[in-house]
């Protein structure tokens, strides 16, 4: 027996992880394969890139010998240059591994979604649906009864990848949602913020310690050069600890302003070597890195 796990995983969190746990501990499976999809079929919200969203399940899948990870909807998709479906991926599956038997699982919240999918009534006699409780939002008896699914005990709290990245977005940090090694895989490469914010954030990255530069050369460097106000609004959402924005200071040399306040900047840069005096670095020039060296 092996249960099917498919969603976009957009970021995949400790929601995502909880309900893997649930299903191993209950349904006696040998294995549970995480599959993120392609691309959606039907939902118009932006996804990142598969190859992140499958990075970030192998990572959690690490976290225990009986989860795996199928990228069988990228082959399916590429193959046949449209978004796949449930039902294929269930029918190829069945296909490739004609001895396993599998069921497929989801969460409470989609109970609604659910008979949408693309031959919904053809899915459910193709493959048993187990589903996982989440806190408040109940299975309805009836649609279990008429589909023969099967729920698990017990349930889990609610944890939303939108919301997830829309507090990346705002810059909040969204550690106590994410498996530790997901969170630095997505601020290592700086993943859910606007592509102005990744432009100037990996700017930024490119700034060593002990050197500095100002929000006008990153504006140049991304080739926004009238943006450097916007250059340090982005900079005051950032939440990713991969991006020294303590770095960039104004053209005069001050230090600016600072998310965490401006005593914290001048006591960073000062741990890495730049000397401040009354908030303006000494020997600018000297520690200042132009917009040439900044650009990607």
């Amino acid at each position: 027996m092996i249960a099917l796990f498919g969603g976009s995983f957009n970021p995949v969190h400790n929601g995502h992880l909880k309900a893997a746990e649930l299903v191993i501990k209950q349904c006696k499976c040998k294995q549970l394969w995480f599959i993120p999809c392609y691309r959606h079929a039907f939902k118009r919200t932006p996804l990142e890139a598969f190859e992140h969203r499958a990075n970030m399940v192998k990572l959690i899948a690490k976290k225990n010998k009986r989860f795996g990870v199928s990228l069988i909807e990228k082959e399916l998709a590429e193959r046949s240059k449209k978004a796949n479906t449930t039902i294929e991926t269930v029918l190829a599956l069945r296909k490739r591994y004609p001895k396993h038997k599998f069921f497929w699982v989801i969460g409470s919240n989609l109970i609604r979604e659910v008979p949408k999918w693309y031959r919904f009534k053809e899915l459910i006699k193709e493959i048993q649906f187990v589903v996982v409780p989440i806190k408040g939002l109940e299975a309805e008896a009836d649609w279990l009864k008429e589909n023969n699914a099967l729920v698990l005990k017990g349930g889990i709290e609610r944890v939303s990848s939108t919301e997830i990245r829309e507090m990346i977005k705002h810059g909040v940090v969204p550690k106590k949602l994410l498996p530790e090694e997901v969170w630095h895989y997505i601020d290592e490469n700086i993943l859910y913020a606007s592509e102005f914010a990744k432009k100037v954030f990996s700017a930024v990255k490119r700034i060593p310690r002990g050197r500095v530069s100002t929000y006008r050369d990153i504006a140049v460097a991304i080739g926004k050069p009238k943006a450097y106000r916007a250059v340090g609004n982005a900079l005051n959402k950032n939440c990713f600890e991969s991006v020294p924005c303590h770095r960039v200071v104004k053209m005069d040399g001050f230090t600016g302003g600072f998310r965490e306040g401006s005593n914290k900047k001048v006591l960073l840069l000062k741990k890495e070597g730049i000397p401040v005096k009354n908030g303006k670095i000494k020997d600018f020039s000297r520690v200042r890195i132009g917009w040439k060296e900044l650009i990607l």
